[in-house]
This record gives structure tokens, sequence and C-alpha cells, in this order.
């Protein structure tokens, strides 16, 4: 009787030191095993945590240094406290200056905040020191950040669409391009044409006589502007042209006509 106590007694200690075992081992692999570490708690004022909550993952440049502890509403303004628990061993890598943001992690959404390092020559931060809070820059941060303003956005987008729905109707936009590539063509050939009479008129003897021939018309130009010659001296001489007014206008043209009349009733008689 007294052996089956005993057997009894060491199965229920060895069953105890088992369970103790097991508690421990879930205890450690839980991420429970941080009781051997020392930590600090940071604060950051956010107008709104978008969805984070107790427990959600304080990172340092995609290193996860901690956990939220709390989330608390402050007493003298509109804002929330998130109190960061954070493991001290990184302490010197979170300097004054350095910012906080809420991101989104995965494809379900979660939360969580993400520490910007500061210069690393600034002074370490203290138990206690709040981290100020920096501007969104994910997307769906942005978006819940300034939610007014996000409307107009979507409103753009609807615009968007409206308008390529109007341009496949009645194969609008497939017009456009087939016009686009017509004038693209005749552009083509039309500078194809302008080179092939460039390359024509730079050829040896078709070069040579467009040469010779402006030549010889700036030479002309240049005698009729100096009076040289029968058109030039009608064109420099103002008597002439005195003439030809006279006899074109007024009384004179008048006496000039029946003169002319007059002579040619005396030949008839």
């Amino acid at each position: 009787m007294e052996s089956s106590n005993s057997t009894q007694v060491k199965v229920g200690i060895f069953l105890a030191i088992g369970i103790v075992i097991i508690l421990g081992s879930i205890f450690f692999i839980g991420g429970e095993k941080s009781i051997f570490k020392s930590y600090i708690n940071l604060h950051a004022h956010f107008e709104q945590v978008q969805g984070l909550a107790e427990g959600s993952v304080v990172s340092l440049s995609g290193i996860t240094i901690g956990n939220v502890q709390k989330i608390n509403f402050l007493s003298d303004k509109n804002s929330l406290d998130v109190v960061m628990r954070v493991d001290k061993e990184f302490l010197p890598r979170i300097r004054e200056g350095s910012q906080v943001e809420i991101r989104t992690q995965g494809a379900l959404g979660d939360k969580f905040v993400f520490i910007i390092p500061a210069d690393p020559r600034n002074p370490e931060v203290k138990d206690g020191t709040i981290l100020e809070v920096a501007k969104a820059t994910d997307l769906i941060g942005v978006i819940s950040e300034r939610g007014n303003e996000a409307g107009k956005l979507f409103d753009i987008i609807d615009e968007m669409h409206k308008i390529a729905k109007s341009m496949n109707d009645g194969n609008r936009l497939g017009k456009i391009m087939a016009n686009f590539e017509s004038t693209s063509a005749n552009l083509s050939r039309v500078s194809g044409d302008a080179s092939k009479m460039m390359s024509h008129l730079s050829d040896g003897n078709s070069g040579e006589k467009l040469k010779n021939t402006i030549n010889r018309l700036d030479a002309i130009v240049a005698k009729v502007d100096r009076g040289e010659g029968t058109l030039g001296a009608l064109i420099n001489d103002p008597s002439i042209h005195n003439q030809l007014k006279a006899l074109l206008g007024g009384t004179q043209r008048k006496n000039n006509v029946k003169n002319l009349l007059r002579t040619s009733i005396e030949k008839e008689d």
C-alpha cells in the first residue's frame, strides 16, 4: 500500500514538472520571454488612431521593438495618448527628434506604430518621452487623415470615367487615333519629299545652277536699285512718275482725251 502511494506521488511530481515545462515553453514561444528584458514607455499623441489597438506592434525602421500598451484619451485636448512599451535594448537608436506615424501592414490592414529615427548624434530619449507625430505617408493613412478631401479624389476619378466613356461612344477614340495616324503619315511623306528636294538641289549641277540664278537675280536687283538700265531709270526718276500722274489725273487727263479725239476726227475727214 505504501509502495502504491509512493508511486502515485512520484507520478504526480513528474506530471507537475511536465506541466511546468510545457507552460514555460508556451510562455517563451508566445513572445513573453521578454520577462528577462527591461522596457521603457514612450508616448505619442494622435488625433485619431485609425484602428490601432492595444498589443499592436511598434516598429523601428521595420524592426519590431515593442508593443502598444495603452491608448488613453487626453483630458486637456481632443487627442489620444498612445503608450508604447519599447525594449530598452533599442533605446540608443531612438534619439530626440524621432517621429512616429501609424501605418498599415499586410493585406488585412493591420495597424502598427512606425518610429522614424532621428539624427544619431542627438541625445537619447528617456522614459516617458513624447515623440512627435509625423504626417501620414501611406495611401490609406493619407485618406484617413484627410477624409473630408478624399471625396474630391473619387469625384475626379468619376469624371475621368465619364470622359473615357464619352470618348469610347461611337468609336470616337478610334477615329481620333486614326486621324492622328493619317496626319502622321502625311507629315512623314511631306518630310520625305522635302528631304528629296533638298537632296536634289544640293547635287552638283543643280546646286550650282541654283546658286548662279540667285547671284544673277541679286545683281539685277542691285542695278535697278542704283538706277541703271531702263527699268532702273523708270523706278528711280521722279519726273516720269509726275508725267504719268498728270496724264492720268484730273483736268489734264480730260484735255488729253479731247485732243486725241479731235486728232482722230480730223484724220478721218
